[in-house]
This record gives C-alpha cells, sequence and structure tokens, in this order.
C-alpha cells in the first residue's frame, strides 16, 4: 500500500517541483516581456523628443547662410574687393544676432575673405578651406551641410554653407557654423544616455563624453585615410569603441559597451545620413526579474500579488514620467506654434509692404502720365462743348432734325473719354494674388494705350511686333502691364536727347516660353549700373527725377510669375530688355 502511495505521489511531487522551478522561469520571462515593451514605448518617446530637438536646431539656421549671400554688399566686396572692415562688421552683427558660432564668407579660391569673428584670436581670414565639402557643394551651386571639428580651435559643429551668385555666377560661398555642444551638455545634465552617428558609424554627438569620435564598427584605412584628407575629424584617432550587440525577443536589441548593458533604440534622422541611438541602462530590468523571481519561489500566492502591486507602481511611475513628458512636448509645441504665428505675421507685413510698394508705383506712373491724359480728355472735352453750343443754338433755330446726329456725335465723346478713365482706373486699382491665366497680347496692347498720348508729347516713333494667335501665361495681367508701363517709362526718358527716339517692343514664343523684348535706340546703360540696375534706390535719371525703385519693383514681379528680367546694350546703341515667362501648360502641350 505504500508503495502504491510513493507511486501515485511520485508524480506529483515532480509536477510540484517542475511548477515551483519553472513558474518562476516563466514568470521572471514574462516580466522581462512586459517591462522591456514598456521601456520600448518610452524610449521611442524619447528618441522622438531628441530627434525633434536636434532637427529643430538644425532648421532653424538653414536660412543664415542664404540671408548673407542676398546682402548687395558682400557681393559688390566679392566682385569689386575693397576695404573688408565694413563686411566683417555686418557679418558679427548676423552672428550676434542669430546666436550662432561664426559666420564667414569664402572666395572662389576657397580662402576666407571675411569672418564675424575677424577682430578675435584664430580668426578665420586668410583660411584655406577650400577641402571642406560644404564649400564644394556651394561652388556647384547647391547647399551644403557638414559636421566636423574647426582646424584653428579644434570646435565641433555643423557647418551650413550657400552659394553667393551674381547673374547666376557663383563668386563666393557663405557659410554658418552652428556649435551643438551645448545641446551635449543638456543631454548630460538630463542623466540621459544617448549618441549620434554618421554615415561611416563614427559618434559625432553623445552624452558621454568619452564616447565621443569613437567608431561603432572598425574603419579601414581607406576610409580613415579619407576623413583626414577632408580633416573631418582633425587631432582624433577614431578608436573604435567595444561593444556587442543581440536581439531580445525579436523587437528589443540589447547592447553591450564595456561593463554596461542597455537596451538601445535607433533611428535615422530625416534629411541627413545620421543615426541617433537611445541607451536605456539593463540594471533596473534584471533587479526586478530577480526579485520577482525568488517571490514567486518563496510563495507563488504573495508572488501573485507582489507582481500586481509593482505592476500597479510602475504604471504610476511612467504614468507621471509620461505626464511629466507630456507638458514639456506641450511647451515646446506652444514655442514652435508662437515661433510659427511670428513667421506668418512677418511674412503678411512683408507681403503688405510689397503690395503698397507696387501701388505707389502704379500711382506714380500715373502721376507722370498726367500731362498726356489731360490731353487727351481736353479735346473731346472742348469738341464736347461745341457740339453743345451748336445743339443750343439748333433748338433756337428749332432745327429739330439736326439735333439727333450732333447728341450722337457727344455721346460718342462721352464714350471715348469713359474709355480712357476706364483705362485709368483698371490701371490704378489694387490687384491680387490670384494668378489667372491671360494673354500676354493683351496686357502689352493695354500698356501701349496707357502710353500712347506720352509716345505722341515726346514724339517718339513705336515699332511693335506681335503674333497673330494668343500667348498664354499665368500671373497678373495688371502688375505685368506696370512692368511694361515703367520700361516704355525709362525707355522715353532715356531718349530725350536722342534726334529720333525710337521704341521697339517684339512678342514671341521661344520654346515653352514666352518673350517680350522692349528696346530703343538711346544712350544705352553704363556698365557700372547695368551690374546692379534691378537693385533698389539704382536709377540713371537725372537727379531728383527717379528714386531706383520701378526696376527693382519690376524685378520681382517677374519673378513671381516664375520668368526672368534681363538687360543689355543694344548694337550699335541703345538698350533692351527681355522678359521670359513659362507659357501655360495646355499651350506647352500643343506646340509638342
Amino acid at each position: 500500500m505504500k508503495l502504491n502511495e510513493t507511486r501515485f505521489n511520485a508524480p506529483a511531487v515532480t509536477m510540484g517541483l517542475l511548477l515551483l522551478v519553472g513558474l518562476p522561469f516563466i514568470v521572471g520571462l514574462l516580466v522581462q516581456y512586459d517591462y522591456l515593451q514598456e521601456l520600448k514605448q518610452v524610449s521611442d518617446e524619447r528618441l522622438t523628443l531628441y530627434e525633434m530637438t536636434l532637427d529643430s536646431e538644425l532648421r532653424k539656421y538653414e536660412y543664415l547662410p542664404y540671408l548673407i549671400s542676398e546682402n548687395g554688399m558682400v557681393s559688390a566686396f566679392l566682385t569689386k574687393g575693397g576695404e573688408g572692415v565694413p563686411v566683417n562688421r555686418f557679418l558679427k552683427r548676423v552672428n550676434t544676432i542669430a546666436e550662432s558660432s561664426v559666420v564667414y564668407i569664402i572666395g572662389t579660391d576657397g580662402v576666407v575673405k571675411a569672418a564675424s569673428n575677424w577682430d578675435r584670436p584664430n580668426a578665420f581670414i586668410g583660411l584655406d578651406l577650400g577641402f571642406r565639402p560644404y564649400f564644394r557643394d556651394a561652388m556647384e551651386g547647391r547647399q551644403g551641410t557638414f559636421f566636423g571639428v574647426g582646424i584653428t580651435r579644434g570646435e565641433p559643429g555643423i557647418y551650413i554653407s550657400h552659394p553667393i551668385k551674381d547673374r547666376d555666377e557663383v563668386i563666393g560661398v557663405a557659410v554658418a557654423k552652428i556649435a551643438l555642444s551645448p545641446l551635449e551638455h543638456l543631454w548630460k545634465e538630463g542623466g540621459e544616455t544617448l549618441f549620434v552617428t554618421d554615415a561611416n558609424g563614427v559618434i559625432v554627438l553623445t552624452s558621454r563624453p568619452s564616447w565621443k569620435y569613437m567608431s561603432l564598427t572598425p574603419l579601414d584605412e581607406g576610409t580613415i585615410q579619407e576623413i583626414h584628407n577632408r580633416e573631418h575629424y582633425p587631432r582624433f584617432q577614431l578608436k573604435h569603441l567595444p561593444w556587442k550587440t543581440r536581439t531580445r525577443f525579436g523587437f528589443v536589441q540589447e547592447t553591450t559597451i564595456g561593463k554596461e548593458r542597455f537596451l538601445m533604440n535607433t533611428r535615422g534622422i530625416s534629411g541627413t545620413d545620421w543615426k541617433i541611438s537611445y541607451l536605456t541602462p539593463q540594471a533596473p530590468l534584471w533587479e526586478r526579474t530577480l526579485g520577482v523571481s525568488l517571490t514567486t519561489f518563496v510563495l507563488l500566492g504573495l508572488a501573485v500579488l507582489t507582481r500586481l502591486f509593482l505592476r500597479e507602481r510602475r504604471q504610476r511611475e511612467i504614468s507621471r514620467q509620461q505626464a511629466v513628458e507630456a507638458n514639456r512636448i506641450r511647451d515646446i509645441n506652444r514655442q514652435l506654434e508662437q515661433e510659427v504665428e511670428e513667421r506668418k505675421r512677418t511674412e503678411h507685413e512683408l507681403r503688405a509692404a510689397q503690395e503698397e510698394l507696387i501701388q505707389a508705383g502704379k500711382l506714380a506712373a500715373l502721376g507722370e502720365m498726367a500731362t498726356a491724359i489731360a490731353h487727351e480728355l481736353n479735346q473731346p472735352i472742348a469738341a464736347t462743348k461745341t457740339y453743345v453750343a451748336s445743339c443750343r443754338l439748333m433748338l433756337k433755330r428749332d432745327k429739330l432734325d439736326d439735333l439727333d446726329p450732333t447728341l450722337r456725335k457727344v455721346s460718342e465723346l462721352g464714350d471715348r473719354m469713359a474709355k480712357v478713365t476706364g483705362q485709368l482706373k483698371s490701371f490704378a486699382r489694387k490687384t491680387t494674388d490670384k494668378e489667372i491665366e491671360f494673354d500676354l497680347r493683351q496686357a502689352v496692347k493695354e500698356a501701349l494705350n496707357l502710353m500712347k498720348h506720352q509716345f505722341v508729347v515726346e514724339n517718339c516713333d513705336l515699332k511693335l511686333s506681335m503674333p497673330g494667335q494668343p500667348v498664354q501665361v499665368m500671373g497678373d495681367r495688371m502688375r505685368m502691364e506696370q512692368v511694361l508701363i515703367n520700361l516704355f517709362r525709362n525707355g522715353l526718358d532715356a531718349l530725350q536727347d536722342t534726334p529720333e527716339p525710337l521704341i521697339g517692343v517684339r512678342l514671341y514664343e521661344d520654346g515653352d516660353r514666352a518673350t517680350i523684348h522692349v528696346w530703343d535706340n538711346g544712350p544705352g546703360i553704363a556698365e557700372e549700373v547695368g551690374k546692379k540696375i534691378f537693385e533698389p534706390f539704382v536709377t540713371t535719371k537725372k537727379e531728383g527725377i527717379g528714386v531706383g525703385l520701378g526696376l527693382s519693383i519690376s524685378y520681382k514681379i517677374v519673378k513671381d510669375m516664375r520668368g526672368d528680367f534681363r538687360v543689355a546694350n543694344r548694337e550699335p546703341n541703345g538698350a533692351e530688355f527681355f522678359i521670359h515667362l513659362p507659357l501655360c501648360k495646355h499651350q506647352q502641350e500643343a506646340k509638342l
């Protein structure tokens, strides 16, 4: 009987032992899996936050080299030379306002010509940086971005470059350097463990200073030589960071660096070849797993209760951390919204100022055409008075049969005056930003109608050539009329001392675009004026006649219509302007 009891109890004891040993192990695995999922979620959120912070830090300085490249003083300095102190002071002021590390200008020979740190030790002026990739990118006409360590002071940073052009020719490179060390300091103070690697696997940013400029994979001699040739990381040997990695549960990457073990989450940074990695220490994971397993081994029931208690506590801690992070993200979003609103407001003010400037140009054109307009209206007014006097005389003499033809002539004169005033009202009316399809021939005709009496007053001949079929483009017809009237006015002013003044206008199609060619037989444009004729306050008129905004406004209008505006001197004498505008898509397709 005892033998039977032993046989009967042996399987139960075996199952009990298996349960006692196996259940804590299974529970431990379950605890690890559950906790790893939570850590993965938190890691994703933290990685997103740091990626957004880094991306924001990089993007808020992208405009700076472009702003410098568009400055007329910088272009004049590169093309004409001269004293560099004003340019250096301008760069220092820009650098101070933007809070960047340093901004500077490189000539086409790769040598720094001006810099914001010109008055400090280790100034960049005179440095040969032609080997830097961002210089070569800008010389090829595109924006360059490069991370590297400075060759003078050894400070790391992001270099952003933009070509400086004069008539589509690259005459230099504008560069802004942004130091990212404050960002690393914030990471370190926050107690986080993360790093950013470049395309070669070299750590360029990290909260652990001892890891900086170490590579995650051994670099071959060719790669190291290429990095040294570019002086990417001068004075650093690019040692290999010994680490091992494996995947747990199919979704978590476990990494060992030295004696430390982490859970690593890696993500690529949009728009760059960099990767950002966030490391979560594994010590809390193992402590929790061991504690739960031991508790389960001693008392399964208590282990279950302890598990529930720990889970609830973890949830509260995670909820608290998530609430803190949510508040931080909300603060960041609120700041971004304020910056976006400020930018929108600034753009709105600039657009309004541009519209007012265009409208002022129209009114100025009408003011200059006032004499011709008055002459155009005086003739029908005088004729109207004569016809009215005739009608009164016919009424006195009771000649009613002749009254109707005379009144009809008075009505025709009224229509004539209404047409003139209608053209003036249409031209003076404020335009909108809406782009519509219109016939370019109509814009030329309306501009010539408004200027025809000015041609008569100035005794200037007109030579007009236009195609018989419509030339359809997209844009604002009224603004294009303003551009043409400005060209006609400038031409008439230039022809005042010419014996037989002549202005030519030719409209034609050239491939997928339309061209308006306006020329005259005047004295032409001086070479020093022609290089900057589209800049504001540049004028060829006599002092007191013009302020030099007409061609600048016209240039902006043509650029807004995705067109091109050119000026040149004409052989044997005179000046000529070319306006190129893209044809409407359906008209381009019809030509194929």
